[in-house]
């Protein structure tokens, strides 16, 4: 979504310059230009904003222009004089339009004397049958008045109107506000006392400071006692704290899988999911990362009760240990050699 705001507001920019250049297309009228038949980074962010909808609107629809000069803005693809392009307010007008990408400024226009529509329908004939709807489409964009200040944008999911991750996070959390269940994927390979523990920190039931006094149990200080930075969090714990962040970055490179990154423990549980790798790797990548959330907080206990210092070392080399050992004897994977697992290749 900031690449999307990016691509709405760096004007001339050349990555823009090159993606206008690759996804220029005759056919397919969205607002973020992309090319079917090309794969890539790009059509996956484009097809987010097409595909992805909060409240039932697409995310294209919450950045809206702000008419100036128009030379920024899309007639007909992008929400401009409403909530929604105008592509989709007027559908069969839009069937009739000729340059179905053209500007704001191609349409209207002032001559020094007033404003000026001008049309480009395919037929006269057609447009005639339409006469009501035009007339309607007149009214609305009447008050419009260009000026030689260039075409804004802004966000429409908050007052402020300027976008950020941090406000584009609780858009999306807010259209699953009402969904409070979640089912856990148990993994078989690893021990009851894992999988549980999993469950448990996904519905917040572990014993955080910040668990703790919202018990109205008084335990002072409730910073988390690994890194001292923020307040004891489930969230925080095995998420966001600088010592998890050290223990996900080194899982990560000996799984040989991308940055293990989330926004929420369902967001870790579901990693593996969402991997293109083997079926097998998949399902050792589950397990390990419920071992690695088990060992990161029986480091987190040690150290509080036993005041045992926290070792990434240690933490890492237990969830290889465990990991093999589980993983050797309880998966249908049977017998994998202890190289091959420490190296994580073959999986």
């Amino acid at each position: 979504m900031k690449w999307g705001w990016r691509f709405k507001t760096e004007h001339n920019n050349l990555w823009k310059k090159v993606i206008d250049s690759l996804h220029s297309s005759r056919v397919g009228w969205e607002s973020f230009n992309f090319k079917r038949s090309l794969s890539g980074v790009w059509s996956n962010i484009a097809k987010v904003f097409i595909n992805s909808k909060v409240g039932g609107q697409p995310l294209r629809n919450f950045f809206k222009g702000e008419v100036r000069n128009g030379d920024d803005v899309s007639f007909w693809l992008d929400p401009w004089i409403t909530n929604e392009p105008l592509k989709v307010c007027f559908p069969e007008l839009f069937s009739l339009e000729v340059s179905k990408k053209c500007k704001v400024s191609e349409r209207i226009y002032n001559n020094g004397e007033g404003q000026i529509l001008s049309w480009a329908w395919r037929t006269s004939s057609a447009a005639d049958n339409l006469a009501d709807e035009i007339q309607q489409l007149s009214s609305l964009i009447a008050e419009v008045r260009l000026s030689d200040e260039r075409d804004k944008w802004s966000w429409q999911a908050d007052s402020s109107g300027v976008f950020s991750v941090k406000l584009a996070k609780r858009l999306l959390l807010s259209e699953n506000s009402a969904v409070t269940w979640f089912v856990m994927d148990w993994c078989r390979w690893v021990p009851s006392k894992c999988n549980i523990h999993a469950w448990r920190m996904e519905m917040n039931k572990l014993p955080t400071g910040e668990a703790l006094r919202k018990r109205n149990i008084a335990i002072g200080e409730i910073t988390c006692p690994l890194c001292f930075s923020e307040e004891e969090s489930v969230d925080h714990v095995f998420i966001s704290c600088r010592v998890a962040a050290i223990i996900w970055n080194g899982v990560s490179s000996w799984c040989k899988i991308p940055q293990i990154y989330a926004f929420s423990i369902k967001d870790l549980l579901c990693f593996h999911e969402f991997l293109r790798v083997s079926d097998r790797k998949k399902v050792a990548v589950q397990g390990i990362i419920m071992i690695t959330c088990w060992s990161l907080w029986r480091a987190r206990n040690k150290f509080k009760f036993s005041n045992s210092p926290v070792k990434i070392d240690s933490i890492l080399g237990e969830v290889k240990a465990l990991g093999h050992f589980w993983f050797s004897n309880r998966s249908r994977y049977k017998v994998v050699d202890w190289k091959e697992w420490v190296s994580f290749v073959n999986m």
